[in-house]
Order: C-alpha cells, then structure tokens, then sequence
C-alpha cells in the first residue's frame, strides 16, 4: 500500500539550489517572502533537506515551549557540540532546561529595557565621534 505525502505550501525549485541560493543572498527578504506568499506554515527545501517555516506565535510557542519535548536539534547543532560542547545552544532536555533557568534572570523584562538603554547610549557616544566624509569600515556579521 503507497502512502501520499503532502507538504504545506511554500515555494519550488525551478533548478537544484534555487531556494538556498536566494536564502544566502538575503536570509530576512527570503523568508518574509515565504511567509507572505505561503503563510503561517510554509514547506521548502534546501537540497536534500526540507524546511519548515513557522510564521505564527502560537505555533511557535507550542513547538518551543508547550511540546518541547517532542522535538530535537538539527543535524547541524547535533554536530556542532563537537565544536561549542554541551551549552545553551546545544543541549537537549533536562540539560537545556537547567542551563536555562540559570540564565533567564538576564532576560527579565527590566534587565532587557537596562541594556535598551546602554545600547542607546553607546551608539550616541559612537555616532558622536563620527565625522562627515569620513570612510568607516564595519564587519558583516551572520550570514
């Protein structure tokens, strides 16, 4: 007996490479476009791995949070604790939970608008120093 698999909507590849290369070039243009062309879940693929795009809170919230359990780290992370060992990032389970909790005093509400602020501030003192006509070189971080 065949079974039928059908994939939430999302864009096709016209050639091998189509989506990840539009990916590389501008990582927030393409996924804004399949979110508004596609919806709140959206299917793609990268070469031979298929991709979900989950662009509603609420489904967002039950993978990260309500179901956490039910599911795991990418490839990608699995082999990244080779590189980053066992922290935050790539930890899985009670492990991930205890270097968590440890952590998420740092993102209380009030800390967060305490470093808005520094922030603001250090990029006035930056911008203060700048001079018109004058050439600064800033590094690209990310992808």
């Amino acid at each position: 007996m065949s079974r039928t698999v059908t994939f939430p909507p999302g864009p096709k590849n016209r050639w091998p490479g189509q989506q990840l290369l539009a990916f590389r070039r501008a990582p927030t243009d393409f996924l804004l476009r399949v979110a508004r062309d596609h919806g709140d879940i959206a299917h793609f693929r990268f070469g031979p791995y298929r991709l979900y795009l989950l662009n509603h809170p609420d489904y967002i919230k039950n993978i990260l949070v309500t179901h956490q359990d039910n599911f795991h780290k990418g490839m990608a992370l699995q082999r990244a604790k080779f590189l980053f060992g066992e922290g935050l990032l790539t930890s899985e389970g009670e492990q991930h939970q205890r270097q968590r909790r440890l952590i998420q005093p740092a993102f209380h509400r009030q800390r967060i608008a305490a470093y808005a602020d520094m922030m603001v501030r250090y990029a006035a003192q930056t911008a203060a120093l700048w001079e018109d006509g004058r050439l600064i070189w800033l590094m690209r971080c990310g992808v």
